[in-house]
């Protein structure tokens, strides 16, 4: 299966949500009949539906966590195979903040639970339905960046939260940044910051503290 773009993965999360599809465990964004319901009970065990009315849920779309992303990767992996295949991953302090990115929670040892960031500060995730949410930075542990999702282009924007992974250097104002002279004492060491100012010539101005002016700095 080829690549989907971060525009095609939003617009794809949305039409689930606004088709109020429901968490089904094993499920991979089928339409739910009494056929798949009785196939997913004999694989995974009638336990997993025991609070599932076919009434409720026929020909609605069901899914759980990693079934979510079946469609758009094309393959039938859990939570911790989605993990293990992403191109880059780590510990969910250092996602980059703006991109369309892979959550994970970790249960003791093993990845657990996925969800998908929308690089806005939000996220879709099977949970009760097909739920549309504030990302909670404490209720994840890890992400990733998958293979399946084309390069994301950034785009900056003025007070948006943006995490960086190294040390830059400040300069007073935006020409002395893009020149990349007459640096100021202790640069900025990786982490996350506010955008406070954008200049055309690519510097930006970037602050610890919301809408505040901080150091410029070339990202």
């Amino acid at each position: 299966m080829g690549k989907i773009s971060a525009n095609g993965v939003l617009h794809f999360l949305k039409s689930m949500h606004a088709a109020g599809a429901v968490y089904l465990w094993g499920a991979n964004c089928e339409v739910i009949t009494e056929e798949l319901l009785e196939s997913l009970k004999d694989n995974f065990g009638k336990k997993h539906y025991e609070k599932v009315s076919l009434e409720q849920v026929e020909g609605k779309i069901g899914a759980d966590c990693s079934g979510l992303a079946k469609p758009l990767s094309g393959v039938d992996y859990t939570a911790a195979g989605y993990y293990a295949s992403c191109e880059v991953r780590g510990k969910v302090s250092e996602m980059p903040r703006d991109r369309i990115c892979l959550l994970f929670r970790r249960k003791k040892k093993d990845i657990a639970h996925m969800a998908f960031y929308t690089g806005d500060g939000m996220l879709y995730e099977m949970w009760d339905g097909c739920d549309h949410k504030e990302f909670v930075e404490s209720e994840w542990t890890e992400y990733g960046i998958p293979a399946w999702i084309e390069e994301q282009e950034i785009v900056r924007k003025v007070g948006a939260k943006i995490t960086t992974k190294k040390v830059l250097d400040r300069y007073r104002n935006a020409e002395n940044a893009k020149a990349g002279k007459n640096a100021l004492e202790h640069p900025y060491a990786p982490g996350t910051f506010y955008i406070y100012k954008i200049d055309p010539n690519g510097a930006v101005n970037i602050s610890k503290t919301k809408e505040k002016a901080g150091s410029w700095v070339m990202l």
